[in-house]
């Protein structure tokens, strides 16, 4: 509760995104409403206002016109802004799919050459606005959310885990299937956070917490190449979820 005896405002919005950070936050809304009032979250109610608010979480990435305005304005009336899940972190798919092709080329392939749609290269929000706290992940961890909430509501920006899957495969006691079972783990350049879910299931990570900080790319390229696996099966992997083209086209690697 705030110095004046009112409630912290949050507002939750999404972008161009699946929506699934929405989803994490609406099914543990229950925990955090006796602390916060939900000033807006279109996505779960019809009265919303996001002015003066004190976190805003935002999902998706900037991906059209409209996004930036709406954007801006969140951010104008934001304390704190929250980018959660890869799209709004990184880019995400729609990022890694507009390398390939320009906007354009996919509004008229979709709605045709006609189309009054005024697409943008898919970008992170990042790119646009100043972002207070990232929190990664395809979707994002309800305990991570709650954990940031938690921190912002007490005016302290939160920790938020930079280190690769391999730290929560070690401290769950995990096999490595990288080694041991020869599958494409990208575990080692991929964020952690998700408490190593697809491992300890004795399935390979597949980077859905987009790049941990300072990813060893060339060597885990090296290393999966080695394995057998083809150098653009390789760079599908690594960049769906957030490790942008430049990067990979550069990579220094065997070819």
């Amino acid at each position: 509760m705030k110095s004046d005896g009112t409630l912290p405002k949050i507002a939750v919005h999404g972008l161009t995104g699946c929506a699934g950070e929405l989803l994490v936050i609406l099914e543990n809304l229950g925990t955090v409403l006796p602390y916060v009032q939900v000033a807006s979250f279109p996505f779960a109610q019809s009265k919303n206002d996001i002015k003066d608010v004190d976190i805003a979480f935002v999902e998706g990435s900037v991906s059209q016109e409209h996004d930036i305005e709406v954007l801006n304005k969140i951010r104008s009336h934001s304390k704190w802004l929250v980018a959660v899940g890869n799209c709004a972190v990184h880019g995400c798919v729609q990022s890694s799919t507009c390398a390939k092709f320009t906007p354009q080329e996919m509004v008229e392939s979709v709605y045709g050459k006609d189309s009054a749609i005024k697409a943008l290269e898919a970008k992170p929000l990042s790119s646009y606005v100043e972002v207070d706290v990232s929190l990664s992940g395809c979707p994002i961890d309800k305990n991570q959310f709650l954990a940031v909430l938690a921190s912002l509501l007490k005016d302290h920006l939160p920790y938020i885990i930079e280190r690769p899957v391999c730290l929560e495969c070690k401290m769950r006691e995990n096999g490595c299937v990288l080694i041991e079972k020869n599958l494409p783990c990208l575990g080692p350049v991929t964020a952690a956070g998700c408490g190593a879910l697809c491992p300890s299931f004795d399935a390979a990570c597949y980077g859905c917490f987009g790049p941990c900080k300072d990813p060893q790319l060339d060597a885990m390229t090296l290393i999966l190449q080695e394995k057998g696996y083809n150098l653009s099966d390789v760079l599908v992997r690594l960049g769906t979820f957030g490790i942008p083209e430049a990067v990979l086209s550069n990579l220094d690697v065997r070819r």
